[in-house]
């Protein structure tokens, strides 16, 4: 975070502008305040709808009826082999036509393109949760079943700690990197920081008497804004992993 101010700072140094500029900002504040609303309001509903399909579709692919790990693998192969911006399209061009009648709305086509970017990274999670849970022995399953609890007692008490523990490092750069993703969305037209950004330096461009380089300062605070969303994600679940970190059991530090 430090270094990220000092950078702009340099760079402003060098290329000679004012960041605080009011003539910039009295364009640009409500763009740029509209935008963190709209993207943290499509964070809100991707990211636990992705986390959520990861771990079915991770337990799925683990399970030994193989009518439940076929089907699942097949998604998995599937949306881990398309850009995600194909998916993006593809629902807000496709999905409307395919929903009834009732559902219809102006904003259906980007629900739909906002739920397909966590399929999309469902596909990848699924993989995360099914290696946390291949971590844990099957022996210890048994030895809980023989124990007395049952199957779902013991995947709850015994499994699901374990394999959490160990997914959370993987999850965190996942979530990351989908955070960044929703910037996908301005291509069909959301609401958010990436897509305001850009119709605001559409406009300063074709605008006689601008200063071009207050692009500069524009995608710098784009920058900032996800870097602060990414950094406060990764720190959360930094700290969840030091809460659920067993004595004895950390990663080998060299």
């Amino acid at each position: 975070m430090v270094g990220a101010v000092l950078l702009i700072l340099i760079l402003q140094w060098v290329l000679e502008f004012e960041i605080a500029d009011p003539r910039l900002w009295s364009i640009y504040w409500r763009p740029f305040t509209d935008g963190i609303v709209g993207s943290l309001g499509y964070i809100a509903l991707i990211l636990p709808v992705s986390v959520l399909m990861g771990f079915f579709l991770g337990w799925a692919r683990i399970s030994r009826f193989r009518v439940l790990a076929w089907p699942v693998a097949t998604y998995v192969d599937f949306f881990r082999g398309v850009p995600p911006l194909v998916i993006v399209i593809f629902a807000s061009l496709i999905g409307p036509s395919l929903m009834p009648e009732r559902f219809q709305s102006r904003t259906l086509g980007l629900t739909l393109a906002a739920l397909a970017l966590a399929f999309h990274s469902a596909a990848y999670q699924a993989e995360i949760f099914r290696a946390g849970f291949q971590s844990v022995h099957r022996g210890q399953l048994e030895a809980a079943q023989a124990l007395g609890l049952k199957p779902l007692q013991a995947m709850r008490h015994v499994v699901l700690p374990q394999a959490f523990r160990l997914s959370l490092p993987p999850l965190g750069n996942e979530l990351a990197v989908l955070i960044k993703d929703t910037s996908l969305l301005s291509a069909i037209g959301a609401i958010d920081i990436f897509g305001l950004s850009q119709d605001v330096q559409q406009q300063l461009i074709f605008t006689p008497g601008s200063d071009l380089r207050w692009l500069f300062i524009i995608w710098t605070a784009v920058a900032l804004v996800y870097f602060v969303m990414t950094y406060a994600m990764t720190t959360i679940l930094a700290y969840l992993e030091r809460r659920v970190r067993v004595r004895g059991l950390e990663t080998m530090s060299i």
